[in-house]
């Protein structure tokens, strides 16, 4: 078993291990009587049977989400802490968030603002989780003016990653995944281009995730330096929400990531030999790295981003692989580059 500790304001660790066992032991310290295990549809049918088992004789109540980013929204948040209280969940009970980003999001925010905040423990079944959205602190659902515009900081009591989990997932989950582990290799040479091209290992997510925790220990509430773990977001989340959510986070931000690299050669003129470096890092994993959608729908969304300020948004660049940076970008400027480098939605 692997595990990282988070020196957040509230500390919790992080175990990476196989299977559910310990589970158990980590429910007990929250010193709950009654437990709330969200899931999806999914998630609920593979995997609820196993925790249930590993949580023994506590009493638990189940809460089955639809699976899909469309869930993530307020009308379920609702269902949610509804549920909580007519079940009797008191302050001193939790959540478990049994599933992938989705779910720990929905969860994590009903946990956040339910009684003013009950704790929760985080077990994520996809590698998007694993990696990057299970540890943080960030919860939050989406609105119809964008993605995750309405949540709170709220941390984990633990997190529990059963990799088991990774081996029943399709082939597009994985790679959803692998858009936050390149994210994490551009960031920080730590999480190296041969260790992501060898393959998910247990190493892979701790390294992943230890480059997460500094940053979070650092920012905990992004007002500076957490702002950098949005590489790729900017872009990414509105080409996310321009398609409806038909296209997955992962995916995004893989197309995001391109159009960092883009915005960064245009600003800072990078030599050729830097941008393939930085591309290197997203070939020969199948993603479409086309936007397939105008600069200006995206920028319009942009705009409307919370990291947005005005005429401006607070965009993540790279001067090079490992060295992110954080640019105040006029928007219009932002419409040019992506208009001059994705003309027709195709990336150049």
């Amino acid at each position: 078993m692997l595990s990282v500790e988070v020196r957040a304001a509230r500390p919790y660790k992080v175990n990476i291990t196989h299977g559910f066992s310990g589970l158990k032991d980590v429910a007990a310290l929250t010193g709950a009587k009654k437990i709330a295990v969200v899931t999806d549809g999914n998630v609920d049918k593979l995997y609820y049977g196993a925790v249930c088992e590993e949580l023994g004789g506590i009493e638990k109540v189940k809460f089955v989400i639809p699976a899909g980013e469309e869930s993530k929204n307020g009308e379920n948040f609702l269902k949610l802490v509804n549920g909580f209280a007519e079940s009797g969940l008191q302050r001193g009970d939790a959540v478990i968030a049994l599933g992938g980003g989705v779910i720990g999001d929905l969860a994590g925010f009903a946990a956040a603002t339910y009684m003013r905040g009950i704790k929760y423990i985080g077990v994520p079944t996809t590698l998007l989780a694993d990696v990057d959205s299970s540890v943080g602190g960030k919860t939050a659902i989406d609105l119809s003016a964008g993605k995750n515009m309405c949540g709170a900081f709220w941390q984990p009591f633990a997190v529990h990653i059963n990799t088991d989990c990774l081996s029943t997932l399709p082939a597009r989950e994985v790679l959803c995944g692998m858009g936050e582990v390149i994210k994490y290799g551009l960031l920080d040479g730590r999480v190296s281009l041969s260790e992501i091209r060898a393959g998910i290992s247990s190493s892979l997510i701790a390294h992943c995730l230890a480059v997460k925790k500094d940053v979070v220990e650092e920012d905990e509430f992004e007002s500076g330096k957490r702002m950098l773990l949005n590489l790729g977001h900017t872009v990414g989340h509105a080409v996310e929400k321009l398609s409806g959510y038909k296209l997955s986070h992962g995916e995004c931000v893989a197309k995001g990531l391109n159009a960092a690299i883009s915005v960064s050669a245009a600003l800072y003129g990078l030599p050729e030999s830097t941008v393939t470096n930085m591309r290197e890092y997203l070939s020969g994993f199948g993603f479409d790295l086309s936007l397939g959608f105008s600069a200006e729908s995206i920028v319009k969304l942009v705009a409307a981003d919370k990291k947005g300020a005005g005429e401006y948004v607070n965009f993540v660049t790279l001067k090079k692989a490992g060295e992110p940076h954080i640019e105040k970008l006029a928007l219009s400027k932002l419409k040019e580059i992506l208009a001059a480098s994705f003309g027709g939605g195709y990336a150049g």
